[in-house]
């Protein structure tokens, strides 16, 4: 099998199309370890952000809601994301209540995204406000090549979007379909489902 596929001109790694035991994560049981450090976000999102800081605010913590402690000040272009954009990064604050002791400022307590909660009671899709690489893990983009970041920090710190799950396979394409989605388009996402269906017999 190619390690890699070229899908709607993005390179994707054919290991997306396996089938495994696996199911999504819970939060009770990660409690957002993907969200214990700040994420990259591009500079148009962030400011995209800031135009709305007060549609967001309400699901803040009193103390994070200024907008002005939302970013850390920082821009870089971003080499790894096929289309690139400068990127900057979200704050991280101390919080002893998490195990990692730290996480991005628009975690909650209740260890959900504040910017995901805002999306959703103001009836946009849940991700309008959400940080594209939030978005999109446990998929990332690596060298310019999609694949399930199974061996990052967040995975060895307990964190993980596809634990084992004894049962039914279910091809790696279903599972994270919105995601890819995301990553590739409806269209591209449409020919990669098929390629897998091809490779799996047609499941």
């Amino acid at each position: 099998m190619n390690t890699e596929l070229l899908i709607n001109t993005l390179r994707v790694d054919a290991d997306l199309l396996q089938r495994r035991e696996v199911r999504r994560c819970n939060l009770d049981e990660c409690q957002s370890t993907c969200c214990s450090g700040g994420v990259y976000i591009s500079v148009r999102e962030a400011e995209d952000i800031l135009a709305h800081a007060a549609v967001i605010q309400p699901f803040l913590p009193e103390a994070r809601r200024d907008p002005a402690l939302w970013f850390d000040g920082s821009r870089e272009p971003d080499d790894d994301h096929p289309v690139g954009e400068p990127c900057t990064g979200t704050s991280v604050i101390d919080d002893p209540t998490h195990p990692a002791g730290t996480t991005c400022i628009f975690l909650g307590p209740d260890r959900l995204c504040a910017l995901q909660k805002a999306s959703i009671e103001t009836g946009e899709h849940p991700w309008r406000y959400k940080p594209y690489y939030c978005a999109l893990h446990p998929l990332v983009w690596d060298e310019k090549i999609l694949v399930l970041a199974e061996g990052s920090e967040v995975y060895l710190e307990g964190g993980s979007c596809s634990r084992p799950a004894p049962g039914a396979p279910i091809q790696l394409v279903d599972l994270f379909d919105d995601e890819l989605k995301l990553a590739l388009g409806e269209g591209g996402y449409a020919e990669l489902r098929e390629v897998a269906q091809q490779r799996n017999g047609g499941a």
